[in-house]
């Protein structure tokens, strides 16, 4: 057992007043057991993810601000603004993950432009509104899925302790969206309703982006098969989404006909 190498860019960005006191994990990181033929692949992908959760920084840091305008509680905004410093603990993860795979010195992953829909058509009031439930609601309740997901085929220590600490700070992210919409005025559910098959494809075809294999030969390295992903997302969408947007008081009819057919005009 050890701590994972990073790079001294990605130890910079951990706050050492964050959830583990400036580690990249709650725990140390048992060491890698992988053929040595799979070892480039595997540390080109988890590098690669690094790079995606540390987009997902920045994310929060709007976020962070987008609560604020839209006059959330106090406590929302101080968990928002812990997440920016999770995701930066999440690509510090992913980073050693790579690193321990290559059996290399830590290469600093790739900064990549975060991903921000802009929703122009929208009210401005609404739109803090629509970026908190896209990102916290739809996005981080889908990294809990694709995370589970790939936790049902890994059966590598590394692989499972890298989903294992991933995975619980997601479910806390996603927390966020479903208690701020709890908050929200029926006007802004109303208005929300309207949006829902909108922020589920605008999320969705961010997933589909993802470079993952065709094969299962990787799943028990944490790098679950394509199909298998696809499939998650879906049954998140129908079992935890849907039901949770109608709890809180959303009309999710049209969400429901785009879960069933996966066409947004349904």
């Amino acid at each position: 057992m050890s701590e994972l190498p990073i790079s001294p860019r990605s130890a910079a960005r951990i706050r050492h007043d964050g959830r583990y006191g400036g580690r990249i994990g709650k725990r140390d990181a048992p060491l890698p057991a992988a053929p040595d033929a799979m070892r480039p692949v595997l540390a080109e992908a988890w590098w690669t993810q690094a790079a995606t959760e540390a987009r997902v920084a920045h994310s929060f840091a709007f976020i962070t601000r987008a609560l604020r305008e839209a006059g959330a509680d106090d406590a929302l905004v101080k968990l928002a603004d812990r997440a920016v410093d999770d995701e930066h603990r999440h690509a510090a993860l992913c980073e050693g993950l790579s690193a321990a795979y290559a059996g290399a010195a830590p290469r600093p992953y790739v900064d990549v432009a975060p991903y921000r829909p802009e929703h122009p058509d929208a009210p401005r009031a609404l739109r803090p509104v629509l970026h908190v439930v896209g990102q916290c609601c739809f996005n981080e309740t889908f990294a809990g899925a694709y995370l589970a997901c790939a936790s049902e085929g890994a059966t590598e220590a590394l692989a499972r302790y890298a989903l294992r600490e991933l995975l619980a700070d997601e479910i806390d992210h996603a927390r966020i969206g479903w208690a701020f919409l709890q908050t929200r005025s029926k006007a802004e559910r109303a208005a929300l309703s309207k949006r829902l098959v909108a922020l589920a494809l605008s999320n969705l075809r961010e997933w589909f982006r993802l470079d993952l294999p065709a094969h299962e030969r990787f799943a028990a390295y944490g790098i679950p098969h394509r199909e298998r992903v696809r499939e998650a997302l879906f049954e998140c969408l129908r079992g935890v989404l849907i039901p949770g947007f109608a709890a809180a008081g959303l009309d999710t009819r049209a969400l429901e006909r785009f879960a069933r057919t996966g066409r947004p005009d349904a």
